[in-house]
């Protein structure tokens, strides 16, 4: 609740830095996060203030068609990804990750593709609609957690009965940074409290 005794949502926050797919018998990833409430139609705002494709013609940027489902909004890019950095490939690592600044107007949230940017959402594409009645959803407040895994998933894409098991995700390194002055790790922070709700 904010000072003024008004309500605001969490918006159920989930940032993806890669989900995988195959595109065309190229690697692809799913960049993405998802919000909720959201938009009608799942349709957000979408112009030069509210998002940004980086130049890079290797990664053929572009929106995913999924946006999202009865319990989230989402708004993804799907890129290509590095094409020797696969385990039956020359298995070299690729940079992935997101930065983000929280918030509402100045916020942003930006991933990263073989270390390179590949694509930002602006605070203002995540703006109030007057047809579903929400407020202004904002980039992520409050601390989230990791996963990694090698997940698997027929609703997400075609599952190849080529595929070899066992098989395997490397991961090098996973690193947080935060700004100077700005560290947060507590899950129940002054702004978000959450350990109440957690332990009821």
């Amino acid at each position: 609740m904010r000072k003024n005794g008004k309500y605001v949502g969490r918006s159920a926050p989930e940032i993806d830095i890669f989900e995988a797919q195959v595109d065309k018998g190229k690697g692809q990833i799913s960049q993405s996060a998802q919000w909720a409430p959201f938009n009608a139609a799942y349709k957000w705002t979408q112009n030069s203030d509210t998002y940004k494709f980086y130049d890079n013609p290797e990664m053929e940027t572009k929106f995913n068609p999924y946006e999202g489902g009865a319990y989230q909004q989402a708004i993804s890019g799907v890129v290509y990804t590095n094409q020797s950095c696969y385990e039956l490939t020359e298995r070299c690592y690729a940079v992935y990750g997101f930065e983000y600044k929280p918030g509402f107007d100045e916020a942003y949230l930006t991933w990263i593709n073989n270390d390179k940017r590949s694509w930002t959402i602006y605070g203002p594409g995540l703006q109030g609609d007057l047809l579903t009645e929400i407020g202004p959803r904002s980039i992520s407040q409050e601390p989230m957690y990791i996963i990694a895994n090698l997940g698997i998933s027929p609703g997400f894409g075609h599952i190849s009965e080529d595929l070899i098991f066992p098989t395997t995700m490397s991961i090098d390194w996973i690193r947080v940074y935060q700004p100077p002055g700005k560290k947060q790790i507590s899950c129940d922070p002054k702004e978000f409290p959450t350990a109440q709700y957690i332990e009821t």
